[in-house]
């Protein structure tokens, strides 16, 4: 089959206008500057509540049962959990981290055929296996590991230094510990890394357009559940963490000036 490239001119769709896209982020972008001005919580919430009550139904089945068969596998989603940073035991090694790694991330033993090549799956779900997320890795007192920032590559199965020249605080990367929020989180004493997700539209965005962020976003969301499962099998402690300053862990990971990428998620680990 031909393969007929469209005429831009002609063809022009916002959905695969990269430029509107790169717009709307900025209209929502987290600034350590302005974050108590525009991020931080401005109204009472509660949390949501159901009835019976509230269903107009001809149709209902209780689905929650227990199976003695199940009993490893329910014990390990029941006590994943997210843990407050001074609850932290700081206790991580290099060796453990790998591990954490090897399991939540992969790559997988399966394979993806494309145009003639092989290319290794991973151990979450990814929109086209196109793995639009890229994870990085900053340690922050990880024993047997030197401190710094590191990019995490499945396909080379490597964890692999950035020599960043940026001078930061790991302290200063999250508003909570920063400003001090919460008294039982405003600490990164015992935080021995952070793992964290870029979204990189440089692949992603030309299958999928605007979709590709959506996407995106759906990716960080199935390594967070990887990586907090498999951290608690490990008996360790975890926090997921949106509340972060991505311009800050950009210019750490030396992407600030890469108009495709973004940092999106985090997840603490101590």
């Amino acid at each position: 089959m031909k393969n007929i490239k469209l005429n831009e001119k002609f063809f022009y769709t916002e959905n695969f206008d990269y430029d509107l896209l790169k717009k709307r982020r900025k209209t929502f972008e987290t600034h350590r500057v302005s974050w108590f001005l525009n991020t931080s919580p401005k109204q009472e919430y509660k949390f949501p509540v159901e009835s019976i009550a509230d269903f107009n139904s001809s149709e209902t089945w209780n689905y929650y049962k227990k199976s003695p068969n199940d009993d490893e596998l329910i014990q390990l989603f029941n006590e994943r959990t997210s843990t407050l940073l001074n609850s932290f035991t700081g206790n991580w090694h290099k060796d453990e981290l790998f591990r954490l790694l090897s399991i939540a991330i992969g790559p997988s033993y399966r394979v993806r055929n494309y145009k003639g090549n092989q290319f290794e799956l991973r151990n979450y779900p990814s929109g086209g296996a196109l793995y639009s997320i890229k994870l990085y890795l900053i340690t922050n007192g990880v024993q047997d590991m030197n401190d710094g920032a590191f990019y995490i590559s499945p396909i080379l199965k490597k964890v692999i230094r950035i020599d960043t020249s940026y001078e930061y605080n790991f302290e200063n990367l999250f508003p909570m510990t920063k400003y001090k929020l919460d008294p039982l989180s405003d600490s990164v004493e015992k935080v021995n890394f952070g793992i964290f997700m870029i979204i990189d539209f440089e692949e992603s965005f030309k299958k999928y357009g605007e979709l590709s962020e959506r996407l995106a976003m759906i990716e960080a969301g199935h390594i967070g559940q990887n990586l907090q499962l498999i951290t608690q099998y490990l008996k360790k402690k975890s926090l997921p963490i949106c509340g972060l300053f991505p311009e800050e862990i950009e210019k750490i990971l030396e992407i600030a000036d890469d108009e495709k990428k973004y940092c999106v998620y985090g997840i603490l680990f101590g």
